[in-house]
């Protein structure tokens, strides 16, 4: 299947509107401009045109503006999501998708990523999103464990926010300006509240355990917990396989 990014059906949406949530499809990826323009070209019926790259990046780039959203497809939506890592930097973008395209696109995002030696880099898996997000309550996790916490929580009537965005620095952390390993956005996987307190409950895969990765949540939960604010790290197969164990554990930290 093709599709025409010209004919799709464009609108804005308010700034006061969340633009990141839209319930008829179950599946996003968040993707930096050039990833973007790969996984375009690989829908569009002009995969031949000499300058197609060129053509679809100066339609994107006019595109470059808050509250932009179009349905390409039924079954695939873009919104321009911001530019995070400062000026200069390229854009990024929020592709919506069910599962009708879902193989097609995690197939373009992986093959983009891959960098000399066909090994992708940390910022490129990162930024390729290689496990789509799915929607669950109206909010987007990435993996099924996510998911199973998340309705655990809810189903104890307890208060939480899912993948949390914000910023942070090292602060005076000796350790921390050292390694140069926070750049200021972090994202919690959830940020639990409990009599009155907050704690951050995270669900930790296999890329957690990955070099700077690794470094870099280290770095993130001390300076949270100067704030007051604790982190308590739980494997992807125990949030998934003992579910309501791990939040027995973490509630009772509270």
């Amino acid at each position: 299947m093709t599709i025409e990014i010209e004919t799709g059906k464009e609108r804005h949406v308010s700034s006061s509107s969340i633009v990141s949530i839209n319930g008829k499809l179950p599946l996003y990826q968040e993707l930096r401009t050039s990833i973007l323009l790969n996984v375009l070209i690989t829908f569009s019926s002009k995969s031949s045109t000499k300058n197609l790259r060129k053509k679809i990046n100066q339609w994107l780039y006019s595109r470059t503006r808050p509250g932009f959203y179009m349905e390409l497809d039924n079954h695939l939506h873009l919104a321009y999501a911001d530019q995070r890592d400062g000026h200069g930097t390229q854009h990024w973008w929020r592709l919506f998708f069910d599962e009708q395209f879902q193989e097609k696109i995690e197939t373009a995002t992986k093959s983009s990523s891959l960098t000399v030696g066909n090994k992708a880099s940390e910022s490129d898996r990162s930024s390729t999103g290689y496990n789509a997000y799915r929607e669950w309550g109206g909010m987007y996790f990435r993996s099924q464990a996510e998911i199973a916490i998340a309705e655990e929580l809810d189903k104890r009537n307890v208060l939480f926010f899912g993948n949390v965005r914000g910023r942070v620095n090292e602060q005076d952390l000796p350790a921390a300006k050292a390694s140069q390993s926070l750049s200021g956005r972090v994202e919690l996987d959830f940020l639990v509240f409990k009599d009155r307190r907050c704690m951050i409950l995270e669900v930790d895969g296999q890329h957690h355990q990955e070099g700077t990765n690794t470094i870099r949540d280290y770095v993130r939960d001390r300076v949270l917990l100067r704030e007051g604010i604790s982190t308590a790290r739980f494997t992807a197969q125990e949030c998934l396989n003992q579910t309501s164990d791990v939040v027995t554990e973490f509630l009772e930290l509270f």
